[in-house]
């Protein structure tokens, strides 16, 4: 199947990032260069480790059918973690998408998506994404950069992505993230393709992404207790 749409997918993606411009100099750190300076100006995220409320979060694809309508799918099950320090420009983002929860609306069509000619998800049950940079954008965004595994096939990946804000609920602190992005179909194998009789594609090549994240932060791990080595009675 064709996949036209921004975890995993995720839900989650070949966009082009811009940078913001800055008089400071390039820093580079563990193989990945960032500006300095450049988150700045974003707005800042409660730091901490998240882990995705996945009843609060969507991943979701767009692919065109005959070059004349638009098919939309999700994915129901969307987990991951994520930490943020002092800015955006420390995000380090993991999620995970169950590839047998897809959903079209059309249950033919789904279990064709989970056949051999598309997802295979009885060998490639997951799609994963694991970050690798994290870039601003001009826009006020910033552009999530990483590795997309889909399909037995891991290639890297670029998502317009943005911070919504934060909130709570009782003691948990809540925060949002949407990303869009898009990907060719046949980079990660899914080369499934046929045509009507005017020669015409039934599934696009190219697949917009689609992704909403509300996350929890996790409470902070506390030191073990000593063992008691009292002994009993």
């Amino acid at each position: 199947m064709t996949i036209r749409t921004l975890f995993v997918g995720v839900l989650a993606l070949g966009l082009a990032a811009c940078g913001a411009e800055t008089d400071a100099p390039a820093v580079e750190t563990d193989g990945t260069v960032t500006t300095a300076g450049a988150f700045t100006e974003l707005p800042a995220v409660p730091a901490g480790t998240y882990a995705i409320d996945p009843a609060h979060s969507r991943a979701e694809f767009r692919v065109r059918h005959l070059g004349i309508s638009t098919v939309t799918g999700r994915f129901g099950d969307v987990s991951g973690t994520f930490t943020v320090g002092d800015d955006l420009g420390t995000l380090d983002a993991t999620a995970v998408i169950d590839a047998t929860t897809i959903d079209t609306g059309n249950e033919q069509r789904d279990g064709h998506l989970q056949s051999p000619d598309f997802f295979d998800v009885a060998q490639y049950p997951e799609i994963t994404f694991q970050s690798t940079e994290v870039r601003p954008a001009e826009d006020g965004g910033f552009i999530l950069v990483g590795d997309l595994t889909m399909h037995g096939v891991t290639r890297p990946v670029e998502l317009e992505a943005e911070y919504i804000g934060s909130s709570s609920m009782g003691e948990t602190q809540k925060v949002g993230f949407s990303a869009r992005g898009e990907i060719t179909r046949q980079d990660w194998g899914l080369t499934w393709a046929q045509t009507n009789e005017a020669g015409e594609a039934l599934v696009g090549d190219e697949v917009e992404l689609i992704i909403e994240v509300e996350a929890d932060r996790q409470a902070e791990t506390a030191d073990a207790a000593p063992a008691d080595t009292t002994a009993g009675a």
